[in-house]
């Protein structure tokens, strides 16, 4: 990405920002997992958004005041961290990534001080104010505010989102990458796939391949499930025997300088789909279809989720899969959508109609555990004015053409 998406992104932030405000967006800090190991570190989207830095403990500060100034404060070099652990980022390197001027980048040291200074002379600060069901979450900016409760405080999580959920040019590019990898990895499964195979050895050649193409990153852990394990919805073991006569549903991704594809295949371990599984198969795909050709920037997901349903419903009352209209429920309990992009469920008002550029997913399932059967086909939607283009129309999803594709490799 540009320093340039960067800079405009700051930009259109501060011009939704109040007068005589100081706003503070940190990367985020690692999580301890036991003793002196941590997890790896996944940087808050919103500080990368504007930054396009992923070093954990930066902190940008936003000064509007008439007009406006950027600073951003990092780690001083430590020769004793660059020995054990590795390099961090210079004042140059954050800036050729940032678009921020050198002369505005400061050491962590200065960083409280600064944050002293400005909260004795302006009234308001705009934080990071992400919200999380989970009690034990928090956040810089909720950790802030507590620090700063005596000024006026705004969130500025809402703003950032809404920012974030129509990508531009360069975004949609990244994410045009990471799906183009994808299909890749599914291909490689496809061509391996085989009863008596553990479904992580299978996984494996997703991992193999998207790596080759240096790709390193994942969009989330790896759904490999056959057979009845596909019914579960986030099933993510992945270490059970793949049978003969099964299918397998795989939910998978690879990143793109941070931006997720988020795609599902099903798929006969055998290389051929039962006359059961294809009927289940082809009411899955037809409502795939009916959102691909429907969507468009406007709608609603509780639009798309109805539509969803209603096809759903039709096509399983047709094979006599169900016998009442509400029974659907049973077999198809969860949404058909979500926007996707630096987080495979990025953030979104998901009551408002989607803007123009939002990339959703578009991910009908049926699943019946009395038959070991559960099929999602999810796509990756880009949505204008008047259409859906499917970003991930190139991996193969008819029955035809996975048994062909299958037979011959």
């Amino acid at each position: 990405m540009n320093k340039k998406f960067y800079k405009d992104n700051r930009k259109r932030l501060f011009d939704m920002l109040p007068n005589k405000s100081f706003t503070v967006v940190s990367s985020g800090y690692s999580v301890n997992r036991s003793a002196d190991e941590n997890y790896d570190f996944t940087v808050n989207n919103n500080f990368y958004y504007l930054t396009g830095i992923k070093q954990e403990q930066v902190h940008l500060v936003l000064i509007k005041d008439g007009e406006c100034t950027e600073k951003l404060f990092i780690d001083e070099y430590d020769e004793f961290y660059a020995k054990w652990i590795g390099h961090k980022i210079t004042k140059k390197e954050a800036s050729d990534a940032s678009g921020i001027l050198q002369k505005n980048i400061f050491y962590k040291g200065d960083y409280e001080s600064e944050i002293k200074r400005l909260a004795e002379r302006y009234k308001t600060v705009c934080l990071d104010l992400e919200k999380n069901k989970n009690v034990n979450f928090n956040s810089f900016g909720l950790s802030l505010a507590d620090e700063l409760k005596d000024l006026s405080i705004v969130d500025v999580y809402p703003l950032i989102i809404k920012l974030r959920s129509a990508k531009q040019t360069c975004e949609i590019e990244e994410l045009k990458d990471a799906i183009e990898v994808t299909g890749e990895g599914i291909n490689e499964l496809m061509r391996h796939a085989a009863p008596n195979m553990y479904e992580y050895q299978l996984e494996a050649y997703f991992d193999f391949a998207i790596k080759t193409n240096g790709n390193r990153e994942y969009s989330f852990k790896t759904i490999a499930a056959s057979g009845n394990n596909a019914t579960t919805l986030h099933y993510s073991t992945n270490d059970s025997v793949i049978s003969d006569g099964d299918l397998v549903l795989f939910d998978l991704g690879a990143r793109s300088n941070g931006y997720c594809a988020d795609i599902s295949r099903t798929i006969p371990a055998n290389g051929k789909f039962t006359e059961l599984q294809k009927t289940i198969y082809e009411i899955v795909l037809a409502a795939n279809k009916k959102i691909a050709k429907v969507a468009r920037a406007g709608m609603t997901l509780a639009e798309l989720q109805a539509i969803c349903v209603k096809t759903l419903t039709k096509g399983c009352m047709k094979a006599k899969l169900i016998s009442t209209e509400d029974e659907i429920k049973k077999y198809y309990f969860h949404s058909v959508s979500h926007s996707i992009g630096l987080d495979t469920h990025d953030p979104i008002d998901r009551k408002s109609p989607l803007p123009e550029g939002a990339v959703i997913s578009d991910e009908p399932g049926l699943y019946f555990p009395q038959y070991g059967i559960g099929v999602r086909i999810e796509d990756d939607l880009l949505l204008k004015k008047s259409k859906a283009v499917n970003l991930s129309a190139n991996i193969i999803k008819e029955v035809d053409e996975i048994e062909s594709f299958m037979a011959r490799n």
